[in-house]
C-alpha cells in the first residue's frame, strides 16, 4: 500500500510508513507484526508503540456495552440521531456531528452502527454512562486508563494497533 500511494502522490510521501497487526481471531495469537516499512529498522515499531486517536474503532464497544442490556436494547431499539450539545464545565460545549453533517432522526441500532452516525453513538454511550462503556472497553482487552469524557465515545481514545487488535480479537473469538 505505501508503494501504491507513492507511485500516486510521488516524493510528497517520502516519509510515509505504515504498520500492520494481524491476529488468528481462532486461537488469539499475533501472526504477524509489521512495525515499519524496513522490516530490519530495530528502533521504534510503529505497531507496538505508536499511540493514535483511534477514532470510529471504538464503536463497536459502545454498541456492545448496549446489547448487553438485552431487556433495553436489541438491534432493533431505535437510537436518537439528532444534534447533541453538552456543555463543559469550563463553560465551553462539545457538539459532535455525523461525518455527513446530516441527522437521521431516530434510526435502529443496527444501523446506526453500520453507518457509524456519531451523534446516535454519543447518545447512545451517554445514555448508558460512560462508566458502563469503560469498563466494556476493559473487558475487551484495554489497559490504559480511559478518560471520562463525552468524546471518548467518539474515538478520543489513543491505542496502539497493537491494542485496537486486542479489542477486535476479542470479539472475533466470541469473547
Amino acid at each position: 500500500t505505501v508503494r501504491k500511494l507513492k507511485k500516486r502522490y510521488g516524493n510528497k510521501l517520502q516519509e510515509l510508513e505504515g504498520a500492520m497487526v494481524v491476529g488468528n481471531s481462532q486461537t488469539g495469537d499475533v501472526v504477524a507484526v509489521v512495525g515499519g516499512r524496513d522490516p530490519r529498522f530495530q528502533g521504534f515499531n510503529r505497531a507496538l508503540d505508536a499511540v493514535r486517536p483511534i477514532g470510529s474503532l471504538v464503536k463497536p464497544a459502545v454498541y456492545l456495552t448496549a446489547l448487553e442490556r438485552s431487556r433495553d436494547y436489541t438491534l432493533a431499539s431505535l437510537i436518537d440521531d439528532t444534534p447533541l450539545k453538552l456543555e463543559n464545565p469550563n463553560g465551553s460545549s462539545w457538539q459532535p456531528r455525523n461525518f455527513d453533517r446530516k441527522s437521521h432522526g431516530a434510526v435502529p441500532l443496527h444501523q446506526a452502527l453500520s453507518r457509524s452516525y456519531n451523534l446516535a453513538t454519543a447518545r447512545l454511550g451517554m445514555d448508558l454512562g460512560m462508566n458502563r462503556v469503560i469498563d466494556t472497553l476493559e473487558r475487551l482487552g484495554v489497559r490504559r486508563e480511559i478518560s471520562p469524557y463525552p468524546a471518548t465515545l467518539l474515538g478520543a481514545l489513543s491505542l496502539s494497533p497493537l491494542e485496537v487488535m486486542q479489542i477486535y480479537q476479542t470479539v472475533a473469538s466470541n469473547g
